[in-house]
């Protein structure tokens, strides 16, 4: 099919006026994920909280010793940062007395801007950890912890329903990505937009943790299943020469600053997921603009139909003449006759060699960690210091140069090389933070530590961009799909796991980026062993099983040329293992050429 698709595409242009305004409606759609997957960062936000009226017994006076009240006469009470003190109640004073309650500072008597207030407690729990008596929020936004009080024994439901979500983003990879492959690459987009702004506005009414988990999982379940759609639709319009520009350029980034601009100026958590779930419908107008695959409408052998949407492209391209369809529709009939004596692969044949073994694994732990790390900065911006909005643009911002960078040093240094050095800035980055930390200065440079959240940021960005293409060019055509999906399985477990990751912030602040660090290192590492692909012919048949000391003489098959392929594997392999015949499905095209898409 490739022959022949990429022969009507030079006679209709690879990409004229008319695949330009389709790529870039769809492209549009790439705002969503950034909003719905990234908008824990702004409505799982941990404000700050008072307590009143609290109870103390006498067992806890009875625990005060002198020496801790070293500080009360102190008339700044901010200043005190003594880590790992607890100060215990002590009803004799009366005047600034530092206080604990379990967590945070507690005064018997102070005073704000004049106003009095008597036991109060900030950022505090009772001591058995619940929730505090007349808490109080104080903060200048809300979000779903201080709506449901999400705090103290309960902090850790805010990152469980972040991973929930994510739990969400793979089934919608792999179903939706079936059902797209089924009925079509253009029901499925609208469906997932249409259902992902349902599910959104649901949110506003939830009256509950439990409903919002329930909402926010759907919501991931459209994401998944946008995100391998929106990528592989628009790509199946262009010729091989655009397919990698194609797949580097999105709007991912465009959508990670917007949700910091829309998050500043929306304070509450209902409003806000309404101003990311709703606006985003009027991209269904488009229903009536966007035609449907012609690659995928030939495989169905909807011919008639592919020819219309080609033909219309020609005209509109400016094309004085039709496509000559013929050796398309003779190809597609000799195809479905085929396909019925072909031979049908499994993830089983991805281990057939120990070096397509060691490939699968390495490459399948690279997008392990470009997805925990990257999800993970994501998410732990929060975390930061400074202004979480500020920094929210920023890292965002940070994206655009990252993926451009990969488009000059994927064909300069290579695809092993520059996977390798952008994960090793991605692993040293964040590692660089408990080296601050450990020096004591993390109070005192705190806008470091978030510079080296950046550059991480940076370097993972990078590392996905290349991850994309590299994966696609490892593997032999037969199998390069089961390929691409099982990374891509390994990277929404990343994903799963990235807000677990960003919640060990509340354990210690620099432990994140300590798990960040060791995991981009170790990928780092591990993929200096993987071969080079830049500047090979794509394989596109696999080598026969082989598990023996000589199994690297029947590898050396997979990195010939189609031609070559198909008369090494006539001559040498077995009967039961010859896959001249195999030829690849033309939706799995697109991957041949790569990608460089973040997400």
């Amino acid at each position: 099919m490739s022959d022949e698709f990429e022969h009507i595409l030079e006679q209709i242009g690879q990409f004229g006026r008319y695949q330009i305004v389709i790529f870039i409606l769809i492209q549009l759609s790439d705002i969503v994920p950034a909003w719905t997957i990234l908008l824990p960062v702004f409505i799982s936000a941990k404000p700050k909280w008072m307590c009143q009226n609290l109870e103390f017994n006498n067992s806890s006076e009875q625990l005060l010793q002198s020496d801790l009240l070293q500080s009360t006469n102190r008339t700044n009470l901010g200043n005190h940062t003594e880590p790992g003190v607890i100060w215990k109640y002590a009803s004799n004073y009366t005047h600034e007395s530092y206080l604990n309650y379990t967590r945070g500072i507690v005064y018997s008597n102070m005073s704000i801007h004049g106003t009095v207030y008597r036991n109060m407690s900030f950022d505090a729990c009772a001591a058995n950890g619940n929730v505090c008596l007349g808490i109080k929020y104080k903060s200048d936004f809300t979000s779903i912890i201080s709506e449901w009080d999400l705090i103290c024994n309960s902090q850790y439901l805010s990152s469980l329903i972040t991973t929930v979500q994510m739990v969400g983003v793979l089934v919608g990879a792999i179903v939706i990505s079936q059902l797209g492959d089924l009925f079509g690459r253009k029901k499925m987009y609208f469906a997932c937009i249409a259902l992902n702004g349902l599910f959104g506005a649901a949110l506003y009414l939830s009256t509950s943790w439990q409903f919002f988990t329930v909402f926010r999982f759907f919501n991931g379940i459209c994401m998944g299943g946008l995100l391998n759609v929106n990528y592989l639709w628009p790509i199946e319009f262009v010729g091989p020469k655009w397919r990698t520009f194609c797949g580097c350029i999105g709007l991912w980034q465009v959508g990670v600053m917007t949700l910091g601009l829309l998050a500043y100026f929306i304070r509450d958590w209902r409003q806000l997921c309404l101003a990311t779930s709703v606006p985003p419908l009027a991209l269904l107008a488009t229903w009536w603009i966007l035609p449907e695959s012609p690659r995928w409408l030939a495989m169905h052998n909807r011919l008639e139909e592919a020819e219309h949407i080609l033909t219309t492209i020609a005209k509109k391209n400016g094309k004085a003449t039709s496509p000559d369809f013929s050796k398309l529709r003779k190809f597609v009939e000799d195809e479905h006759i085929a396909a019925k004596t072909r031979k049908k692969y499994s993830y089983w044949d991805l281990f057939r060699t120990p070096q397509m073994t060691k490939d699968i694994l390495i490459v399948m732990f690279a997008w392990f960690v470009c997805a925990a790390v990257f999800y993970g900065l994501s998410l732990n911006v929060k975390n930061l210091a400074g202004d979480r909005y500020v920094n929210h643009v920023i890292l965002g911002l940070v994206d655009i140069p990252a993926v451009w960078s990969t488009l000059f040093f994927n064909s300069w240094a290579g695809r092993r090389k520059t996977l390798s050095v952008a994960m090793l800035i991605a692993g040293a980055a964040p590692f660089a933070v408990l080296i601050i930390d450990l020096a004591g200065k993390a109070d005192e440079l705190p806008g470091l530590t978030v510079a080296m959240a950046m550059i991480g940021k940076f370097g993972i960005s990078a590392s996905w961009s290349v991850a994309y293409l590299y994966s696609a060019e490892l593997f032999p055509t037969v199998v390069r799909n089961l390929a691409m999906g099982i990374c891509s399985t390994a990277g929404r477990i990343g994903g799963i796991l990235a807000p677990q990751f960003a919640y060990m912030h509340n354990i210690s602040k620099p432990l994140p980026f300590i798990v960040f660090g060791v995991l981009g290192l170790l990928s780092a590492t591990a993929n200096f062993f993987l071969p080079e692909t830049r500047g090979k012919p794509l394989p596109d048949v696999v080598p026969r099983w082989s598990w023996k000391s000589q199994s690297r003489k029947n590898t050396d098959v997979v990195l010939v040329s189609f031609t070559s392929a198909r008369s090494a594997v006539s001559e040498k392999a077995a009967p039961q293992d010859n896959d001249e015949n195999n030829d690849t499905p033309l939706i799995e095209e697109p991957l041949i050429e790569g990608t460089c898409d973040e997400i």
